[in-house]
């Protein structure tokens, strides 16, 4: 008895077609560009964290530092503008600390920040306001000095 072998052409190729793999990136596209929008948003909304982050761990290692020397320690801004970034010197003119900007946030405060030799500041006036043009209002961030030298970090508007 013979047996028959069934033709090359009869039998299907492994993989994916031209036009199979054009339809799964046609539908990971349209996905993406749904999705793009919300991404965009989330990633303004942290970088508004970590700049009131950074911001937060200034004045905690500003007041810490004069406190520990018994000097006075300042917080100025890079240029008279938050937004450029800050450096944290402690009297001497010793640099503890260089901040640099952030591309999309916005930040203003007061014109500086001095802690004296027992860690309080010279001005609670002024908030620190951390916003961005493209951020929704209830992600900005709000850092208020205290007359002892700490601060309160909140969610919004100053």
């Amino acid at each position: 008895m013979i047996v028959k072998q069934p033709s090359r052409a009869l039998r299907f190729p492994a993989g994916f077609t031209t036009v199979e793999m054009l339809v799964v990136v046609g539908v990971l596209l349209v996905l993406i560009a749904m999705a793009a929008p919300a991404l965009s948003g989330m990633v303004v909304t942290q970088q508004l964290k970590n700049a009131s982050f950074d911001l937060s761990s200034s004045l905690n290692l500003a007041r810490s530092e004069a406190l520990t020397r018994n000097a006075a320690v300042t917080i100025d801004p890079v240029a008279g503008d938050w937004a450029r970034g800050w450096t944290v010197t402690e009297a001497g003119g010793t640099v503890l600390r260089r901040q640099s900007a952030y591309g999309r946030i916005a930040l203003s405060g007061p014109v500086r920040v001095i802690y004296s030799a027992d860690g309080r500041p010279d001005s609670v006036a002024t908030p620190f306001a951390v916003t961005a043009v493209d951020a929704n209002t209830d992600n900005y961030r709000c850092v208020r000095l205290r007359v002892n030298g700490r601060f309160n970090l909140k969610r919004g508007v100053c």
